[in-house]
C-alpha cells in the first residue's frame, strides 16, 4: 500500500512539473537584438533578428522591412541605416562610381 501511494505521488509530481514547463512562454533559439554603430559618427541603432523562411538570419529595418543578413546582421543593419548615405551620396571627387579606379595624368 505504501509503495503504490509513493508511486502515485511521484507520478503526480512528474505530471505537474511537465504542465508547468509547458505553461512557460516559448522562445526562439537565441535570436534577439543586434546593435549597429556608424563608422562615421556617433549614430547607433538596435533592431531585432529572426530566422527567415529560407532558414537564413534576417534583420528588421526601422520601416518594418526584413532583409537577409550579409556578412553579419550588425554590418547589414549599419550599411542599410546609419551609414546608408555615406556609400550612396555624391560621387567622390574625380570618381565615377563606387570601387572604380581613378587614373590621373
Amino acid at each position: 500500500m505504501r509503495r503504490s501511494l509513493g508511486i502515485l505521488a511521484a507520478a503526480a509530481a512528474v505530471g505537474l512539473s511537465a504542465a508547468a514547463a509547458d505553461a512557460q512562454p516559448r522562445r526562439g533559439p537565441g535570436y534577439g537584438y543586434v546593435t549597429a554603430e556608424s563608422r562615421y559618427g556617433g549614430a547607433s541603432i538596435t533592431a531585432p533578428v529572426r530566422q527567415g523562411p529560407q532558414g537564413r538570419l534576417e534583420v528588421r529595418l526601422p520601416g518594418g522591412t526584413w532583409i537577409e543578413c550579409g556578412r553579419s546582421c550588425s554590418d547589414t543593419l549599419r550599411r542599410e541605416t546609419v551609414d546608408f548615405w555615406k556609400d550612396r551620396g555624391h560621387p567622390r571627387a574625380g570618381g565615377d562610381g563606387p570601387g572604380y579606379f581613378n587614373f590621373r595624368f
